[in-house]
């Protein structure tokens, strides 16, 4: 390279250092050039090694595409920076205040447009040595397992979560005397988990006590989860060698997972199962070239696909999609047909009966407001800040879904929950006073008739709202999450190990008061620091940031795009939708919502790094 084209891009780089470099406080008057010194510091090194790869012909040539996808990225980033918290207008509006905006989306256009030049010229350009030292899946469980075991024995006999307290009060119908309430089964938290979590528990109970019935179900997620992610491990090691191998397993044996393997709740196993699912999936779509498929992989298949979709009422639509999408394939092929309708038709089989079984046994349907999250944020927000757009009869429609005297005070665009607990009917019931509400007739907890008319007529005006505005709808949307779009912003990065008494009165089953820890506040406290402090090492620390792993998904899309791959994309299309989901959750960047995907992502880009490489080697010999 020549002297001028370096110093044109030191000159360049630089003034890019200075752009991405300016922030968006809360406050548009205060200064907006970073102050966080390691922040800056990274930016710098960032900068660094793109000028050392472009002077080093690393990055030979940037294409059209890459600035398009560059733009992009830095679109995302400026907006969800602006719209998070409801930050302040003038950044977009007001003079030297666009102008900084500008300059900072300029900056970062280059910087996103340069490292996905990179990320596209060597992604999947070498071929892993497959197979190659794979350890044995006897001794990847066996030594996951142990790391497992020193990370959770403080914490035993088990936890319970929050929601996983409320499920044993519905599975054994629990009066709360305080409150004249009693427990009646729902399907807030699907009913399955609920009665799987029940029998287990009750067995434990039966021989040794309510500390053993904790304990058991403990059990069942180890040995479940242990056993589905030594297999991911072994999976991506035979595929990647070492590098991928170990990297799959430092993340499954770090407290991301350990932390939710000693805690009962339902998404602990909704991880392992996800990941069961996908590699059964993944397996599947690497023999569709020569649909050398057996009874076992589809077997196995069916197995898991049910059992995901039994775990998350919204995961049921990814596997339809997912097996819908083999047996489009299956059928252009025209092999191995018969395999993939017949699992298809069990899966929505078992689906159609385990739904006949919750209505013949009146278990109550989840409330319409668990997926009403974005849309009551959206409306809501036109409403306190165009109110007078309104008709009586159109505020009419939203008072009868959340009181209009109440939005104000429940709004919060970073947590829905409380806006959420203004609908008629309430199955999360996670305080209370919503209790009290439902005991006086005030709520109720199967939606009725009029409730679910009432939701139609407000999704209605909510649509015609958002014709009329969309650009305050568009706000929300990445204001609600922007800690799943931008991995710059900070979330929540807290392990789920808080989780032992004392709690509410209303989440307390009756045997309650007979569960105690093994071991003292002191010592748990000791174990939660020691893991925060493994958890926030920096290669954890950025993989398990919820924005992290949606950029990592999109970097994939748009390099099937470039290539044309539209397998891969069909390939990918589970994890982007599970990405997709987790957009339109009540809380901005939890990542108890992101970490089903986190388990799925070695597998995804282990397959995808083959297939480059493979597309990469037929172009050569062509």
């Amino acid at each position: 390279m020549s002297k001028v084209k370096k110093h044109y891009w030191l000159v360049t780089l630089l003034i890019v250092l200075v752009g991405i470099n300016i922030t968006y406080p809360a406050d548009a008057n205060v200064p907006r050039f970073n102050s966080n010194t390691y922040e800056s510091i990274l930016f710098a090194l960032w900068v660094i090694l793109i000028y050392m790869g472009i002077i080093k012909d690393k990055i030979n040539r940037i294409l059209k595409y890459d600035w398009i996808i560059g733009i992009i990225f830095s679109t995302v980033y400026c907006l969800t920076f602006i719209t998070n918290g409801l930050t302040n207008n003038n950044y977009l509006y007001s003079g030297i205040n666009l102008a900084f905006t500008i300059f900072s989306w300029l900056s970062w256009a280059v910087i996103f447009t340069i490292t996905f030049t990179y990320i596209r010229n060597y992604f999947g350009v070498k071929e892993v040595n497959k197979g190659e030292g794979t350890p044995k899946i006897i001794k990847i469980w066996a030594i996951l397992s142990l790391i497992w075991i020193i990370s959770i024995i403080g914490f035993l006999p088990g936890q319970i979560s929050w929601d996983g307290l409320k499920q044993f009060c519905e599975f054994e119908g629990t009066y709360v005397h305080q409150l004249g309430f009693t427990y009646s089964p729902t399907n807030h938290h699907p009913w399955f988990t609920t009665v799987m979590f029940g029998t287990f528990f009750n067995i434990g109970k039966s021989l040794f006590g309510v500390n053993f019935g904790v304990f058991t179900v403990i059990i069942v997620q180890f040995v479940i989860s242990s056993l589905i992610y030594s297999f991911v491990i072994r999976y991506v090691w035979m595929r990647m060698g070492k590098i991928g191998g170990i990297s799959s397993f430092i993340l499954f044996a770090s407290p991301i997972f350990s932390s939710y393997i000693v805690t009962v709740d339902k998404s602990t196993l909704y991880y392992a199962f996800s990941a069961w699912f996908y590699l059964c999936f993944a397996k599947l779509f690497e023999k569709l070239k020569d649909g050398k498929w057996n009874y076992k992989d589809i077997l196995l298949y069916t197995i898991s696909s049910t059992l995901v979709g039994l775990f998350r009422n919204d995961a049921f639509l990814i596997v339809i999609i997912a097996t819908l999408l083999l047996t489009l394939l299956v059928l252009k092929q025209k092999k191995r047909l018969a395999f993939i309708l017949g699992s298809l038709v069990i899966i929505l089989g078992i689906h159609v009966g385990w739904n006949n079984v919750l209505n013949n046994e009146n278990v109550v349907k989840s409330s319409p407001s668990e997926a009403l999250t974005i849309p009551m944020r959206q409306l809501s927000y036109v409403y306190m800040t165009h109110p007078n757009t309104f008709t009586k009869s159109e505020l009419n429609k939203i008072n009868k879904i959340t009181a209009l005297s109440k939005i104000k005070g429940k709004y919060d665009i970073n947590n829905g929950d409380n806006l959420k607990s203004l609908f008629p009917s309430d199955t999360f019931l996670n305080s209370d006073e919503i209790i009290k509400e439902v005991v006086a007739g005030k709520k109720t907890l199967k939606t009725t008739s009029s409730e679910k008319k009432a939701t139609v007529d407000y999704l209605k005006l909510w649509f015609m709202t958002g014709i009329k505005y969309p650009n305050e709808y568009l706000k929300i949307y990445l204001g609600a999450n922007s800690r799943y779009l931008n991995p710059f912003i900070q979330y929540d990065a807290s392990l789920f190990l808080n989780y032992y008494p004392p709690m509410p009165v209303f989440l307390q089953p009756s045997w309650y008061k007979e569960y105690h820890p093994l071991f003292n506040n002191n010592v748990r406290n000791e174990y939660r620091q020691i893991l925060s402090m493994i958890t926030m090492t920096p290669p954890l620390a950025i993989i398990c940031n919820p924005a992290v792993l949606m950029w990592i998904s999109l970097i994939l899309l748009f390099i099937l795009l470039w290539l044309r791959d539209w397998k891969g994309i069909g390939f990918l299309l589970p994890l982007l939708l599970m990405c997709m989901l987790f957009t339109v959750v009540s809380v901005n960047g939890y990542t108890r919502y992101t970490i089903g995907a986190l388990a799925v992502l070695p597998i995804v880009f282990t397959c995808i790094w083959q297939r480059k490489f493979n597309l990469d080697q037929m172009i050569k010999e062509k």
